[in-house]
């Protein structure tokens, strides 16, 4: 398959009277970081549309119990509705925590640490998807990106292992869900008021 060639922009920060650089020159030569942080940033974006998926799948799941094949309002729920390119990952977001919040599919503990590790992926895919990759003199690589303000990440093993551990942690987290109200899908239900 034919690779890609479109030019990209990468800016230099140059620091004077003895300023120190954010970021770490890293092992690696300097093509081969900046190789890496690009297939990093399109592995983030390709794995926040699974996410995404797989927070769809759970509020199906969770919804319109067990998914057969002759499940007409679940299929048309999560592919027209939920599915469309009209509703954002912050939409698609809340309205995943929202129905563990009723159906208490999961403890508050944890629907308050899923909440914060998927905040934290929608700031990374959005800083990846939108930011500049900027090379410091004498140093490593940092992402400029807007985020109620100017924001900079410093772009190092440190971050990302965490962005990896924590797309995991959302990933596995969602198909515990989906897993659970498979097999018990009373049990996860939301219940009526009577």
């Amino acid at each position: 398959m034919r690779e890609l060639y479109i030019p990209k922009e990468l800016g230099v920060r140059l620091y004077c009277d003895g300023e120190q650089p954010k970021s770490s020159s890293s092992e690696s030569g300097f093509e081969q970081a900046l190789a890496t942080i690009e297939k990093n940033r399109s592995e983030l974006i390709t794995a926040v549309v699974l996410l995404e998926d797989r927070m769809i799948e759970a509020v199906g799941t969770l919804l319109f119990r067990t998914h057969t094949s002759g499940d007409l309002e679940r299929e048309f729920f999560t592919k027209e509705i939920m599915g469309t390119s009209d509703f954002s990952f912050a939409f698609k977001r809340r309205v995943f925590t929202r129905i563990l919040e009723q159906t208490k599919a999961l403890d508050a503990t944890k629907i308050q640490t899923i909440k914060a590790a998927l905040s934290n992926v929608m700031v990374w895919r959005n800083a990846f998807a939108h930011g500049k990759v900027l090379h410091e003199l004498n140093g490593g690589f940092l992402l400029q990106y807007y985020s109620g303000g100017h924001q900079e990440l410093v772009l190092d093993d440190v971050l990302f292992e965490k962005v990896e551990a924590t797309v995991r942690h959302c990933l596995y987290t969602c198909n515990d869900v989906i897993l659970r109200a498979r097999l018990d899908p009373e049990d996860v239900r939301p219940k009526k008021a009577i």
